[in-house]
């Protein structure tokens, strides 16, 4: 399990594979910007009941030491420079027997910054947010090709109904007013399956050892397919040949 400790609030990642994979790789680009001092991960939908009003929170796990099982929220918090999180959507599944199975999904990504933290001097003349929205943009462009997976940019905002559109927030309009601003990229992100390189989860090690054993049996039958090899053994050595 990867974990990052930055003021003490951790970013927890575990063990990516496929969208979270290709989701983390890009979190890794975006943490580079001189102003993100917290990239975390990507977040989940939580329902809370304040004053009798239902609100939704974007919260990511976060548990401070082994063995809890603790969330941070994430609303934007003036003791922060800048920071960013994930809202990933459904995946649409492109997959015809025999050819590699790739997965397509929409992304946002939503940040919120105090700009008094990142240059008072600057404020002081103005709003730069556009600023910081093209630095964030330049990394994703810049970078894409580099990603053993393909993504675009649909579309920036930074309205605040539709940065924060997943979630019903109390308060919402002290988010984009000085120094606080906020705004939203959102991406398609299209992986292959297994694109980290990994097993699934249901493959015992005994298969995995199995399947180089295997080749020239499956290579000398003309169905592709043999006696006493599983549907899912074959299944990942003819999408891997």
């Amino acid at each position: 399990m990867a974990l990052t400790n930055i003021q003490d609030k951790p970013i927890v990642i575990g063990q990516p594979v496929e969208i979270e994979f290709a989701v983390n790789e890009i979190r890794r680009q975006l943490a580079v910007l001189p102003w993100i001092d917290h990239p975390y991960f990507i977040a989940e939908r939580f329902f809370r009941t304040k004053n009798g009003k239902k609100f939704v929170y974007p919260e990511t796990y976060a548990p401070e030491k082994p063995g809890s099982r603790g969330y941070k929220r994430l609303t934007p918090d003036n003791d922060f420079d800048g920071m960013f999180f994930f809202m990933v959507g459904d995946g649409q599944n492109e997959f015809n027997a025999n050819q590699k199975n790739f997965l397509t999904y929409p992304v946002g990504i939503i940040f919120s910054v105090n700009l008094e933290r990142i240059n008072s001097v600057k404020l002081d003349g103005g709003l730069f947010t556009g600023e910081l929205i093209q630095e964030a943009r330049r990394i994703l462009t810049d970078t894409m090709m580099f990603h053993e997976f393909d993504y675009n940019i649909i579309n920036e905002t930074r309205d605040l109904r539709r940065v924060y559109q997943e979630f019903v927030l109390d308060d919402i309009e002290q988010y984009n007013r000085a120094p606080q601003q906020c705004f939203r990229i959102n991406l398609n992100v299209r992986v292959e399956e297994f694109c980290d390189g990994s097993f699934p989860s249901g493959v015992p090690s005994q298969t995995q050892t199995n399947l180089e054993d295997r080749v020239e049996q499956l290579e000398e039958n003309t169905d592709g397919f043999i006696a006493g090899t599983t549907p899912l053994e074959y299944y990942i050595f003819s999408r891997e040949n």
